[in-house]
């Protein structure tokens, strides 16, 4: 599941080089503690596994979807938050 993900998101990175626009977009939760630097590198990565994932969840929802809006986004975060 997820580890094919970040496997898929590993792929693309390497043609396009998404991970440099994934890490000024991804959001650091406050936390107690402070993150390691080797958390810290793969929250990008992480980010991207996570965005593969959720592209898949629109195509599985909606096999003709070629732009969510409000009901597929909400659809598909309810299936992220019963698993995250």
């Amino acid at each position: 599941g997820f580890a094919q993900c970040l496997h898929d998101f590993r792929e693309l990175n390497e043609q396009v080089d998404v991970a440099p626009i994934l890490d000024e977009l991804t959001n650091r939760p406050a936390l107690d503690y402070d993150y390691t630097a080797e958390t810290e590198a793969r929250l990008p990565e992480l980010a991207g596994g996570l965005t593969v994932a959720l592209a898949r969840a629109f195509k599985l929802l909606d096999p003709g979807l070629k732009n969510p809006h409000g009901e597929q986004w909400e659809r598909a975060f309810k299936i992220f938050d019963l698993l995250l």
